[in-house]
């Protein structure tokens, strides 16, 4: 197995790797110490089946059934579906179901169809990100705590004319929502990193809505700059697997009305430390 870096703030290619095989113990924490260090892996796999797919996220970990996305049934429940033809795109800076209390520690996607051009995944490192604030910053943020809400996702669908009032009024009436630190610590690396992003965020709880909305603004623009990202183009067969905890990523909709079809795994995440549930 050979690991390559793919630019200096994260993202690395691992060839040499079956992962249709049965692998030893050794190469698995191998390729979970270059997870954690590199942030995004990919590995090109074109043999993988669901089967596979959900089998190396259970080696990982416990692999969840998604909160919304479609999946592929029983038996594969553990396997969402991204198809574009069903308006799943994701084309927002995002941390997968920060919602939840545990969000995914872990994303693994596999490529089925892709579109001639585009459809590029984006990835920004969110501890990438913290370490470059000035110290200034990083002591105003300590301590404060944002609201994430599934709901969120909904009230944009309903502005742009995707949703109809009845499906925004029921997403508020689920209330899923927690309150997780603005700064979260990674729980293997200590690492600190900006845990808010523009799909789920509410509002940083305890400041005046103004100030709320403008340190959001600055956190959102600063943690996606260009020298903390890796843009991935996608082949089929291609699988990325990513830490949930140390970044964001958004799918790039430059190819409508061409087919992208991504089959998604996740890896159950631990409690984020000084988080609430708030529904």
């Amino acid at each position: 197995m050979q690991i390559r870096r793919l630019t200096p703030a994260l993202g690395a290619e691992i060839t040499g790797l079956d992962l249709t095989s049965d692998f030893d113990d050794e190469t698995l924490d191998d390729v979970h110490s270059a997870l954690v260090e590199n942030q995004v892996l990919v590995i090109h796999a074109p043999d993988l089946t669901p089967e596979h797919h959900m089998a190396l996220g259970r080696r990982i970990g416990e692999i969840e059934i998604h909160a919304f996305f479609p999946n592929l049934g029983p038996g594969l429940e553990h396997v969402s579906v991204l198809d574009s033809d069903e308006g799943n795109t994701a084309s927002m800076w995002h941390t997968d179901e920060t919602f939840l209390p545990h969000p995914p520690m872990g994303t693994l996607t596999h490529a089925k169809t892709l579109p001639e051009v585009g459809g590029d995944t984006m990835f920004a490192s969110t501890s990438a990100a913290y370490n470059a604030l000035s110290p200034n910053m990083k002591l105003y943020l300590e301590g404060l705590t944002a609201i994430h809400d599934l709901s969120r996702t909904t009230e944009l669908r309903y502005r742009f004319g995707n949703a109809t009032p009845e499906h925004y009024a029921t997403a508020i009436a689920q209330d899923r929502r927690t309150a997780h630190p603005v700064v979260r610590v990674h729980p293997e690396t200590g690492a600190k990193s900006l845990f808010v992003n523009p799909t789920y965020t509410r509002h940083i709880g305890g400041l005046p809505p103004d100030e709320s909305d403008a340190i959001l603004a600055f956190l959102f623009q600063h943690s996606v700059k260009e020298h903390f990202t890796y843009r991935h183009h996608w082949r089929e067969g291609d699988l990325l697997m990513w830490d949930n905890i140390a970044l964001q990523h958004k799918a790039t909709f430059d190819y409508d009305p061409l087919p992208r079809l991504l089959y998604r795994t996740t890896v159950r995440g631990p409690a984020v430390a000084d988080s609430k549930v708030l529904s």
